[in-house]
């Protein structure tokens, strides 16, 4: 029986260009394939008719084997997609897809009088916005464009049909970069560096992109639906809502922080307003001088508030750390160790899985309620210390080092720390599963005790470029 000599060519054929795209990474394979597919079922074809010719004396059977035919349906198939693929903006390029082609690079330039304008608008879907306040009365805007397309008389057409427009509207100026203009086959994305004057308040609304605001006196109002966020030196009042972030940054604020979204890393520094977090943020939150109240709100149970933060509050996944806080202050959690410093005023705390450790520092005492439900909890006073203490290790076993004030009793697998020392506030501390320490500061435990049962491990801090939707607080 004769076998064809078509699958072999083909085979040689098929790999003669792969090597050759292997010798050329800079040839246009997809292009070339999008382009011409058809010619592989013509060459195909001709050679099975060549060989049906010549075996027609032979008397052998030239046509196509069940094989072949869900071969050439396949070549269709795939054909018609890289095809299709190629119509709707994919191209195989550096080494793999890209889907809207090549990167082309454009200037930008504006400016505008601000004169009687209270606000500035930017309408920017995708790029980074820096803005920076001054004393001139003018605004003023550069920067670059970036368009993504196939050919370079595309992407100058395309420049041409979304210059940047500033536009005043009533007593606001609104920058239009136009991208809704563009081809859906194309893609473009400006960053602007604008200079406003100091008074103006500052909105921006942008699919993606980060933002930097620097020396303005106005409002700042960014929503964004991924991008970082960099902001000092702000006169007024902060609102942002973004869905995803890396890094959201602001110090030196009079106003009020109001703040909602998702993403990693938080840090607020020197804000004279309220501050308020709603959201899920599985990196760093770190909270410097704080003047007003601080109300955080996060997924899974997480709650944190406080009247003030003259000192410092760092928490992340596993830890949550305080010094020099203005209660009352409030904190659930579900696992964290947590330590406090040098606070005033009422202190609740709770965490399912964690150690706690409070170290008062200031007289008079406020009153403490602290909950662990697997974990220890120490606390050390101050040697003259006025209080009120009940404190409860229902599994576990309890150290009193502070004195003779103090008196413990045991009862089955629990133990109890009782007693006072003055006319003070209620000290109120359970343990679940875990042990209790009270001692005086400037001492050390008197005996070394377990840490407990095992606990569920927490999950460690992931590294920041992986942290985005890690783990909801």
């Amino acid at each position: 029986m004769k076998r064809s000599i078509s699958g072999p060519i083909l085979l040689l054929a098929i790999g003669g260009l792969f090597l050759w795209r292997n010798l050329h990474p800079e040839a246009p394979i997809f292009e070339m394939l999008a382009q011409y597919w058809p010619f592989v079922l013509i060459a195909w074809g001709v050679l099975r008719l060549i060989e049906t010719l010549v075996w027609r004396e032979s008397r052998v059977r030239g046509g196509f084997s069940g094989g072949e035919v869900v071969l050439i349906i396949l070549i269709c198939v795939a054909g018609s997609g890289i095809w299709t693929a190629r119509e709707h903006g994919v191209r195989f390029m550096n080494g793999g897809l890209d889907f809207w082609g090549q990167q082309y690079d454009y200037p930008v330039s504006a400016s505008a009088s601000a004169t009687g304008m209270k606000r500035i608008v930017f309408e920017n879907p995708r790029g980074n916005i820096k803005v920076t306040g001054g004393d001139s009365a003018e605004v003023s805007l550069n920067g670059h464009k970036l368009i993504r397309a196939y050919r370079r008389e595309e992407a100058d057409r395309t420049n041409g049909n979304t210059q940047v427009e500033i536009i005043p509207q009533g007593d606001r100026l609104v920058v239009r970069t136009n991208e809704d203009r563009i081809p859906s086959n194309q893609r473009m994305s400006c960053d602007l560096e604008v200079t406003v004057p100091r008074g103006i308040a500052v909105e921006s609304r942008t699919s993606s992109g980060d933002h930097e605001v620097n020396e303005v006196d106005g409002d700042v109002e960014i929503t964004s639906s991924h991008g970082d966020v960099r902001l000092g030196r702000i006169g007024g009042n902060i609102r942002l809502d973004i869905s995803r972030s890396d890094l959201i940054r602001a110090t030196d604020v009079k106003g009020r922080v109001d703040l909602q979204g998702r993403g990693s890393d938080v840090e607020l520094e020197n804000i004279a307003g309220q501050v308020t977090i709603n959201g899920a943020f599985s990196g760093t939150l770190d909270f410097k001088n704080l003047a007003k109240p601080l109300q955080f709100d996060g997924t899974r149970g997480t709650e944190l508030s406080a009247q003030a933060v003259p000192g410092r509050i760092s928490m992340d996944l596993g830890e949550f750390s305080g010094k020099d806080v203005t209660g009352p202050i409030r904190f659930v959690t579900r696992a964290r160790d947590i330590k406090l410093e040098q606070f005033t005023q009422s202190v609740e705390l709770e965490t399912e899985r964690g150690d706690i450790e409070l170290v008062p520092g200031k007289l008079p005492l406020a009153s403490i309620e602290a909950r662990s439900g697997a974990g220890k909890i120490e606390l050390v006073l101050p040697e003259k210390a006025a209080f009120q203490l009940e404190a409860i290790a229902q599994r576990g076993d309890a150290v009193n080092d502070y004195g003779p004030q103090i008196s413990k009793e045991t009862s089955g697998r629990a133990a109890t720390l009782r007693g006072k020392s003055g006319e003070g506030p209620m000290i109120k501390l359970t343990a679940n599963r875990g042990w209790i320490s009270v001692r005086k500061e400037g001492t050390e435990p008197s005996e070394v005790l377990p840490d407990g049962p095992p606990r569920a491990p927490r999950a460690p801090k992931p590294p920041k470029d992986l942290r985005d939707n890690e783990i909801r607080m």
